[in-house]
């Protein structure tokens, strides 16, 4: 159960760096010059959400899943962190629906709006770890 839990706390940290990296990667999109650097740039950020953030975000919640099946745990304790992942989810589809829309540039959001997306994980990440450190036992 061990190696669960590890591999559980590794997945989400990776799927939660993701979250805030994704947002600046569409940033970096938004500001290249040059068809070279806007080719990178989207590039690097269809990669990081489909190789890296993706497969993060799945085995985070599977593991996730696994434990808490194994814990036997419930009550509104769970309800309000289930909550708090699903709403990541959410935002993880919208960074993937702003990163499908890279090839029509003119489409995508200003760069504050693309940097305000921060906030969203910004609120969500600590809110999910308060959830986990306040677990009742």
């Amino acid at each position: 159960m061990a190696w669960l839990k590890g591999a559980h706390i590794a997945t989400l940290a990776l799927w939660c760096a993701c979250l805030f990296y994704l947002p600046a990667l569409l940033n970096e999109v938004r500001q290249a010059k040059g068809e070279a650097a806007i080719r990178r740039a989207r590039i690097m950020a269809r990669g990081t959400f489909v190789m890296v953030a993706s497969p993060a975000a799945v085995l985070a919640i599977i593991t996730g899943t696994v434990l808490v099946v194994m814990a036997g745990a419930g009550g509104m304790w769970l309800v309000v962190k289930l909550t708090l992942v699903a709403l990541m989810v959410v935002f993880h589809l919208q960074c993937g629906k702003l990163i499908t829309a890279l090839d029509d540039i003119a489409h995508l959001r200003t760069s504050a709006r693309l940097l305000a997306l921060l906030i969203y994980p910004t609120l969500l990440i600590p809110a999910v770890l308060w959830m986990v450190l306040g677990k009742p036992f």
